[in-house]
């Protein structure tokens, strides 16, 4: 298999979505979280080239997850219904996939997402 993607998504039904996409780009699911905290603790114990964030798990910000992912300089990218300027974590060379999200546009968002990484 290819790079190896974590997601972090609160709805399992769009995880499966994303996990399709994640096999489309030629990549793996190695793990996934609904928390804060489960994202914390895969990150600690699963090696990845990349992820795939919500931006909001049931009313609460991913900017912890954000803030760690870029100072480790690992890449990450973000599946959201809120806009850029409602994300105040996110900075210009982030990436933004609008959900509902297009299949082709989040495959190729999670190609480029692990090439730059």
């Amino acid at each position: 298999m290819g790079n190896r993607i974590v997601v972090v998504e609160d709805e399992a039904l769009i995880v499966l979505d994303i996990e399709e996409a994640v096999l489309g780009a030629g990549c793996e699911m190695v793990g996934y979280a609904k928390t804060i905290a489960e994202a914390h603790d895969v990150l600690d114990t699963v090696s990845c080239d990349g992820v795939i964030l919500d931006a909001n798990l049931n009313g609460e910000s991913v900017r912890p997850i954000a803030e760690r992912l870029k100072a480790a300089n690992v890449p990450y990218m973000v599946v959201s219904g809120y806009s850029r300027e409602q994300l105040d974590f996110l900075d210009e060379s982030a990436v933004l996939v609008a959900k509902p999200f297009n299949f082709e546009q989040l495959t190729a968002s999670i190609r480029n997402m692990v090439a730059s990484g």
